[in-house]
């Protein structure tokens, strides 16, 4: 069974057997502050899974190639993303209708747990952040080079002052 919420366009979901629904509004907001700070069309859909450990590095296995646990990993529907804006509009699924929808976030919240203890920081805190990173990321941002890092890096900073601020 599944619980979920959809809000402005942003969905969120995870199994019924966990206490995890509580996080709901927390990420819709996050994610809307992302989309609003990168002024983008409201009307953009993002999806969010809230999984755990083995789910994410199932995933990060299957789609990265990478053999261990993540925090967040994210999925466009479209190629074209770059630093914010639409710059092409190449569906990665051809025959799906997607247009109005960025992409798939996917969060595990044990990972973030561990995190936000390693880094002396609250729960809270910490899925925010994940959540805006995660956002960043179907927008076409990466912090693959020192400068792009620096870049995103800056925005989720600025865009995680703005949610706690509320």
């Amino acid at each position: 069974m599944i619980d979920s919420k959809f809000q402005d366009q942003v969905l969120v979901s995870c199994q019924s057997d966990t206490d995890w629904k509580d996080y709901f509004d927390l990420i819709i907001n996050s994610v809307n502050h992302t989309k609003k700070y990168e002024k983008i069309d409201k009307n953009y859909r993002i999806d969010v899974y809230l999984v755990d450990n083995s789910e994410i590095k199932d995933l990060n296995y299957k789609f990265l190639n990478n053999n261990y646990e993540t925090d967040v990993l994210s999925f466009n529907f479209y190629e074209g993303w770059k630093d914010g804006s639409l710059e092409k509009s190449e569906s990665l699924f051809p025959g799906e209708k997607s247009e109005e929808g960025i992409g798939e976030i996917y969060i595990s919240i044990p990972k973030i747990k561990s995190q936000a203890k390693e880094n002396s920081v609250s729960f809270a805190k910490e899925l925010s952040t994940m959540a805006i990173h995660g956002a960043l990321h179907l927008l076409g941002y990466n912090h693959e080079e020192i400068l792009e890092e620096k870049i995103m890096f800056s925005k989720t900073e600025k865009i995680l002052n703005k949610v706690i601020s509320e």
